[in-house]
């Protein structure tokens, strides 16, 4: 019973704490997907919100008692939690940009699937590479890891405190540059496989002038991408490793960042 009173009495508190987990919610993988009901997001967040608010020392935290001042904590706090999930997008869609690049060198450029997470349309290789590393990412229990970082999140960026400086833009800008630079090592096997085809293709081509190599190289690129994509397979499971293990360095780095 003391503890609901204390609940209500610090009920400005707890919205706070919603604030960083809604926006944590909104963005991060896996939790951000449209396949999960808008209910269930809303009631884990709060659960969530709410074991966070038993063990976090109401004094510690400094609210501001005018609505406009809180209103922009409040906002401060979605902010943080956006920017927290918003890595794990950075992660996933470089996956997708790889199996992309894969798509359009193998003839698959025009065929696309629609993607259950998101509900928009993506090309073939780059849902298999995104559900690829989902599985993986699960299997690592990384959305357990993703839980615990927002959770050291408070210890580092008390409630209210929120602020951001050029250092932030900077390191979210290089991240973004990282993506490509991952997609295209995810994706250079195949890529340079099917270079090397293409070249082999244009010898015969200008050798046997009769042979219709456009009739012939459509087939020949996709059986040599699938045959070495199968091939390179458990490379793809030591790179999402290496990956992964570098996105939560990210995210202890950027919330160190956000501390300051």
């Amino acid at each position: 019973m003391e503890f609901l009173v204390s609940l209500f009495q610090k009920v400005d508190l707890y919205i706070l704490i919603f604030g960083r987990i809604s926006g944590f919610f909104l963005t991060a993988v896996p939790f951000s997907g449209r396949n999960i009901p808008v209910q269930v997001k809303v009631g884990f967040a709060s659960f969530v919100a709410f074991l966070i608010f038993t063990v976090l020392l109401p004094e510690k935290v400094v609210i501001s008692g005018e609505v406009f001042g809180y209103f922009l904590q409040f906002l401060g706090e979605v902010l943080v939690g956006f920017i927290i999930g918003f890595l794990t997008q950075l992660v996933f869609g470089a996956f997708q940009l790889a199996g992309q690049i894969m798509d359009m060198q193998m003839g698959f450029g025009i065929v696309n699937v629609v993607d259950p997470q998101y509900g928009i349309q993506i090309p073939v290789l780059g849902n298999f590479k995104y559900i690829l590393a989902l599985l993986f990412f699960l299997t690592i229990d990384g959305h357990h890891l993703l839980l615990e970082g927002l959770v050291r999140s408070y210890e580092l960026i008390p409630l209210g405190t929120m602020s951001i400086s050029g250092s932030i833009y900077k390191y979210i800008f290089e991240l973004a540059g990282g993506m490509f630079v991952t997609a295209l090592k995810v994706s250079l096997p195949v890529v340079a496989a099917l270079f090397i085809t293409d070249l082999a293709l244009g010898v015969v081509a200008r050798t046997v002038p009769q042979m219709n190599v456009f009739i012939v190289g459509l087939p020949l690129k996709i059986g040599v991408g699938l045959v070495l994509l199968m091939v390179v397979l458990p490379l793809y499971i030591w790179l999402f490793g290496m990956v992964f293990e570098r996105l939560f360095e990210d995210l202890e780095r950027l919330l160190l960042l956000l501390s300051r």
